[in-house]
């Protein structure tokens, strides 16, 4: 007779197994657990900020975490949008403040192979006491098969290649656990007795918990268990065997929509908001159609293997993703493990078929790829489904990464194979028990989980070392409320400026995020346009005058050229060659092979006026002779800052495609200048007195639909004589 602590000794060993896999098939992680992070230290910078500033927000500045001022300061930026990743932020916190974010990431990490194959080891345990001869199958054999789908979950190359970076996508631990609440939800709803309300709440309630810990870890798995759960819920239906079923089957299905929307409602109706009433989240337009798997991908081994890695890269090279979105090759024994589930017609596996066929192909995105190609001789491009699911679910305009889908298809073909396992541990255990060797069938256990870990190897894992500066350590020591300005910072910012920032807690002009922020300094204020674009914008005016106004605006004291960020070679030379007309007279208080920081003088020589760009701008554009940017939505807006009352004169050159009028309106006193404007560029100049300070300028077109383009929109004190510059 079992003991109550015997039932729990196969999932302790379960556990402690997957933590020493992760251990070892993460090497040498293990070894650097204190001073590195795997992967390539782009993206995972970004996440180790992410640790930080939840501790920051929640502990120090007692503010919430979804939106900061320390990135694009001080204007600061919403996070919603930001693969905050909030779950790990918080569970993880105690880790972060006793040991550090490098160490929380890192068991972060783990958690999530651990915690991840244990959710998939207790689903396949919960699909395979389905089978109607599971008498059969033993519990030790039952076990051994669930473990096979964990391990394939957890250690698969889509979760290894994630690891690179990606921290809400390794955070996939979630998946397994919700799908299978929903399992046992439709189960219970189906065959209880009394038809209690409570009880079908109880089981919606938790299901609906766990798809808010799912959406706390990333949004687009959440989506994912979305669709599982519909593709569940129409499975059900077609067993159903009356119409009260199919309607207890729908309500509690709706409860856990309900719940899960009440609980994110916070979250999610800002979102939408802005989703559906911008569009500056848009991806580039074939941002989707690039980050498609490839459908050789599925059957190409991960370039990250170290024995065969290589053989495959050349092939690999030619799908259009980047190798953490390009890797999604589900393994040939898994592959094979799965057939023999579905060909041996395992209850559930036509099911777990399907969502593996159904993501896998939305994974390819709108157009089919093979080879890297989408036309094949005459044939092509092959819209796939994706493109319908697009314009089903409008919010999906904003998805950039369509070959994530693939985490479905491997947490189904994970339960495929642990069904295949069973069903050769069953028939090894049947045909030799009592003749042979009972402990053949563990060793044809040992032998699948050999084969498939040796498809899916990749160790040596590589690690990222933070290469921190003596002068972050000196930042953080003076106390005065400053920012800093990182260069370069052309048109992207990079990831290790948030790791600079975990030392030197200063805040930032700029700041990388996962999406960009529409009102960020450093792409409507002079100065720091010039260095976004390597060139001047329509307001930008001359850099070299403007720097010491603008930056004592901004509060910033140093400005840090990042030597290691430039890469020999024409882009360097401009961007140095840059940094020493516009702040070559200033104070140097660093100069080595790393970095180059500038302070900026105490007292600013001479205060000039300038203008920021506001809202209502089209994204700046080159027409050939100089900057341009069409308004894009009227009235668009400039902010005037002023360092004195006084005379000004506001110059616009300007064009429409018809006749129109561009009408200027400045702040408060709503005084009106009208501008007629022509098919060819023209130079207007106003004249009026200004307050010091910031004014808000509205530049209305009229007729509202006509489409007008500035190329320049510059303030200077005004001339004596009155003439334009």
């Amino acid at each position: 007779m079992r003991t109550a602590s015997s039932r729990y000794v196969p999932h302790l060993t379960v556990l402690a197994s997957y933590l020493t896999l992760a251990l070892l098939l993460t090497y040498p992680l293990v070894r650097e657990f204190a001073s590195a992070i795997p992967g390539d230290g782009f993206d995972g910078w970004q996440n180790v900020w992410n640790l930080w500033w939840v501790k920051q927000a929640l502990l120090v500045r007692g503010t919430c975490p979804y939106f900061t001022d320390l990135l694009d300061y001080p204007a600061g930026v919403y996070l919603y949008f930001h693969t905050l990743n909030i779950f790990n932020g918080l569970t993880f916190l105690p880790v972060t403040l006793n040991a550090g974010e490098l160490v929380a990431y890192n068991v972060a990490a783990l958690f999530s192979f651990v915690a991840g194959g244990y959710g998939s080891y207790l689903l396949a345990l919960w699909v395979l006491q389905d089978h109607p001869n599971r008498a059969t199958l033993p519990t030790l054999l039952r076990h051994l098969a669930a473990f096979v789908s964990g391990f394939v979950l957890a250690f698969s190359p889509y979760h290894m290649a994630h690891l690179l970076g990606h921290m809400q996508l390794i955070s996939l631990e979630w998946l397994p656990f919700y799908a299978l609440a929903i399992l046992v939800l439709f189960r219970r709803t189906a065959y209880q007795q009394d038809r209690r309300l409570w009880t079908t709440l109880a089981y919606s309630a938790f299901a609906a918990f766990l798809l808010v810990l799912v959406a706390l870890c990333d949004w687009y798995y959440a989506f994912y268990m979305v669709l599982l759960s519909v593709l569940f819920w129409v499975g059900t239906l077609m067993r159903c065997r009356s119409m009260g079923e199919i309607v207890r089957q729908t309500a509690a299905l709706a409860m856990v929509g309900l719940l899960f929307l009440i609980a994110t409602g916070p979250l999610l109706i800002p979102m939408i908001r802005e989703t559906l009433t911008s569009d500056y989240m848009v991806p580039a337009a074939d941002s989707v159609e690039r980050l498609s798997a490839d459908l050789t991908a599925f059957f190409t081994p991960s370039t990250l293997h170290p024995l065969w890695g290589e053989w495959f890269n050349s092939w690999a090279d030619r799908f259009t993703a980047s190798l953490s979105e390009r890797t999604v090759f589900v393994g040939y024994s898994v592959f094979v493990l799965a057939l023999i589930a579905i060909f041996t017609r395992w209850p559930g596996a036509a099911l777990w078929g399907m969502a593996a066929v159904i993501f896998a192909i939305l994974a390819l995105g709108p157009l089919l790829h093979v080879g890297g190609q989408i036309r094949f001789g005459g044939i092509g491009p092959i819209s796939l489904p994706y493109t319908l699911l697009a314009q089903i679910f409008p919010l999906l305009r904003i998805s950039r990464s369509v070959s994530r889908f693939a985490v479905v298809v491997m947490l189904s073909l994970g339960v495929l194979a642990a069904a295949g396992s069973a069903w050769v541990l069953q028939n090894v255990h049947r045909r030799v028990h009592g003749r042979i060797s009972r402990p053949l069938p563990f060793l044809i256990f040992l032998a699948l989980v050999i084969v498939i870990g040796l498809e899916y190897l990749a160790i040596p894992y590589p690690l990222s070392f933070p290469e921190t500066h003596s002068f972050h350590y000196q930042l953080a020591r003076e106390p005065e409320e400053f920012a800093v300005m990182d260069l370069p910072m052309d048109y992207w910012d990079r990831p290790a400026n948030l790791l600079f920032q975990t030392v030197h807690g200063k805040p930032l002009v700029s700041g990388y995020t996962s999406r960009p922020n529409p009102l960020a300094p450093a792409w409507r204020t002079p100065v720091l346009q010039t260095f976004r674009y390597l060139g001047p914008d329509i307001n930008s005016g001359d850099a070299a005058e403007l720097a010491e106004t603008v930056l004592a605006d901004l509060g910033v004291r140093y400005v840090i050229v990042h030597k290691h960020d430039l890469p020999p070679g024409t882009y360097r030379a401009k961007t140095l060659d840059l940094v020493e007309r516009v702040f070559g007279r200033w104070p140097v208080v660093v100069d080595d092979a790393w970095l180059k920081v500038f302070r900026r003088p105490e007292m600013v020589s001479k205060r000039l006026p300038y203008l920021v760009l506001g809202t209502g701008w089209d994204d700046r554009t080159w027409d050939g002779e100089r900057p341009a940017r069409r308004i894009r939505q009227s009235p668009a807006t400039v902010q005037a800052h002023m360092p004195i009352a006084g005379e000004a004169t506001l110059e616009i050159e300007a064009y429409a495609l018809g006749t129109a009028e561009l009408h200027v309106i400045a702040g408060e006193t709503r005084k009106l200048n009208r501008l007629s404007l022509q098919e060819t560029p023209v130079l207007h100049c106003i004249t009026w007195s200004l307050p010091a300070g910031v004014t808000t300028l509205y530049l209305e077109v009229t007729p509202p639909s006509e489409v007008v383009t500035v190329r320049r929109i510059e303030l200077y004190m005004t001339d004596p004589e009155g003439k334009c510059h």
